[in-house]
């Protein structure tokens, strides 16, 4: 079966939520977007309708790219496109192609750049705004994971004010039960305002992919790209012109270079520097003239964040990072990378208590931890952390008298390097890149020490 266009049908703006209709063809979906919080009516009044409806049809154009996982020849923005710029377009193709270079792999599509993107009014010349107010306190996105946590408890320790944003999303499960899952993370912080956003997506929860396109390897969205447009409507009702979210150094990395096109495809594209410094100016340059975008531990690996997140164990009770059940399915790339670090860190009987297994020894992962060592064709498509990363993690967990099968295979293939130079990783992995992030200067002062 073929798409042939994928078209924003419509968006209606409603006094607590977005609704926007997609067609693919025949067929028809619907994305909610829930602000716990706003009352689209006083936003409108307080910056008027055309610029908050010009907002929201970049998150629909946005959202709609996850359509764009069935390769249809055409992307119908017809509705949306007086809101629009031509450098809105060109962002849209290079988050396309940053994002789903791994759907093209993993379905190995060699001659499709980006669905031709057509409309039938002329595009838009909007001039950029300004958010209202002078909120000091940086929105700072919570996912519940190790990252997010270790990232407030750096503001809060460097004494600048934060408010939280949290996320849920059809495709993870109930929106409660993930609130609930976040909020008891951010009950041992402090910030000074919580914001909730609760997205449903029937393209994601109907079994229309695997009826009508089973040869398809699934759906690809760019997530953290579209969690910014979304997070502009928190920030224009609050007056906030700082965001932050907490994505790591390793983010830049890719799982492999596609030989057959010379690419590199990167699973965490959307979350590394270069995703972040494109939306950045381009928001600043389009959208809103006073606001900044950035990741709070850009300037640092996973093997320290870990190492930061071991000073709070109670909180080992309460993070989540798994993407197919939450809190932990112990059986996904996630789950056994997380656990990882937590091991070769953390209090190990805390860990034990809370995945009461040893993942080394589960048959199931053995191929997980061989791609994490760097011994098949590319990593796990997952937000984890570089192979080198998970060699200092199994070394440190040999080193606490961890065993299991994962550990005998680091030791026969890794271990016995004799080349390998450990101090030179460490070195590098425990480092604080003080200039290869995008973090304002005077909120990097603040911070630095405590990286």
């Amino acid at each position: 079966m073929k798409i042939e266009t994928v078209k924003i049908s419509n968006f209606t703006v409603h006094e607590h939520h977005v609704q926007i209709i997609y067609d693919a063809d025949e067929f028809v979906f619907s994305t909610k977007i829930f602000y716990h919080d706003v009352a689209f009516s006083r936003l409108i009044a307080k910056y008027s309708q055309p610029f908050i409806y010009g907002i929201v049809a970049h998150i629909a154009l946005f959202e709609g790219m996850k359509l764009c996982s069935l390769f249809p020849e055409y992307y119908d923005i017809s509705t949306v496109a007086a809101y629009l710029k031509p450098a809105t377009l060109d962002l849209f193709v290079k988050i396309y192609q940053g994002v789903f270079a791994q759907h093209w792999y993993e379905n190995n599509i060699t001659d499709y750049q980006q669905p031709k993107i057509i409309y039938s009014q002329e595009l838009g010349n909007p001039q950029p705004g300004k958010i209202l107010g002078e909120n000091p306190s940086i929105l700072t996105a919570c996912g519940g994971g190790k990252d997010s946590i270790i990232a407030i408890k750096i503001l809060e320790a460097a004494g600048i004010p934060f408010a939280s944003m949290q996320y849920s999303h059809s495709v993870y499960g109930k929106a409660d039960f993930q609130h609930q899952l976040i909020s008891q993370v951010l009950e041992c912080t402090h910030p000074n305002h919580q914001h909730h956003i609760s997205v449903y997506d029937d393209f994601h929860e109907f079994p229309f992919l695997k009826l009508y396109f089973p040869e398809n390897s699934g759906i690809t969205a760019p997530e953290t790209p579209v969690s910014v447009f979304q997070s502009l409507i928190l920030m224009l009702n609050q007056g906030y012109n700082y965001l932050c979210l907490a994505h790591e150094k390793s983010a830049n990395s890719g799982n492999l270079v596609w030989q057959e096109i010379n690419k590199e495809v990167n699973h965490q594209w959307g979350k590394g520097l270069e995703a972040e410094s494109l939306l950045d100016k381009f928001i600043r340059e389009n959208l809103l003239t006073n606001f900044k975008y950035f990741s709070l531990l850009q300037p640092i690996y996973d093997f320290r964040i870990f190492q930061c997140f071991s000073r709070y164990p109670e909180l080992i009770y309460k993070i989540h990072s798994c993407n197919i059940r939450k809190p932990w399915c112990k059986k996904c790339p996630k789950c056994a990378y997380v656990w990882l670090g937590l091991m070769a860190f953390c209090n190990m009987d805390i860990v034990n208590e809370v995945f009461q297994v040893n993942l080394f020894d589960d048959t199931d992962l053995i191929a997980t931890f061989r791609q994490m060592l760097g011994l098949a064709e590319h990593t796990p498509f997952e937000c984890i952390g570089e192979i080198e990363e998970s060699w200092l993690f199994m070394r440190r967990c040999l080193d606490r008298g961890l065993s299991g099968k994962a550990l005998e295979i680091f030791t026969t293939e890794i271990l016995s390097n004799s080349r390998i130079n450990w101090r030179e990783l460490e070195k590098k992995y425990n480092y604080v890149y003080s200039t290869e992030h995008d973090i304002p200067q005077g909120i990097f002062k603040a911070i630095e020490e405590y990286l």
